[in-house]
């Protein structure tokens, strides 16, 4: 059987404005752990499982909710390491396809945000 990949040319926003204008959701929450993989664009996606703490826009629940990382394409996966390894509290910025959520962009679907940090966009 055929395999087909796909090289996505993805949209680099300059503010984070931006990023929560263009998302499908945007969530506060914490990645806990991986929780299987799926296939995007050819290429294979790590899921995760995310403890939401806040849903600032967008039809995504509050609890546990499978985020797909969006992998890069045209080379290695994960070129950085997976942006969702990591345990800390983020903002994700998410996109709906194939029934499930995926970050929005490899580079641009999570950012940092501490306990405490302002919100660096406007909800309104």
């Amino acid at each position: 059987m055929a395999r087909t990949e796909v090289c996505a040319d993805w949209v680099r926003f300059d503010t984070m404005q931006q990023r929560y204008d263009h998302s499908g959701a945007v969530a506060v929450g914490t990645s806990v752990k991986r929780d299987g993989e799926v296939r995007i664009y050819g290429y294979q996606a790590n899921v995760h499982i995310v403890e939401v703490q806040q849903v600032l826009k967008g039809k995504l629940g509050q609890g546990s909710a499978r985020i797909a990382s969006m992998p890069v394409t045209c080379g290695e996966t994960y070129p950085d390491g997976d942006p969702l390894d990591n345990g800390d509290r983020q903002l994700f910025f998410l996109t709906e396809l194939n029934d499930g959520w995926f970050t929005m962009s490899p580079g641009q679907g999570s950012a940092p945000f501490p306990d405490g940090a302002a919100l660096p966009f406007g909800t309104g």
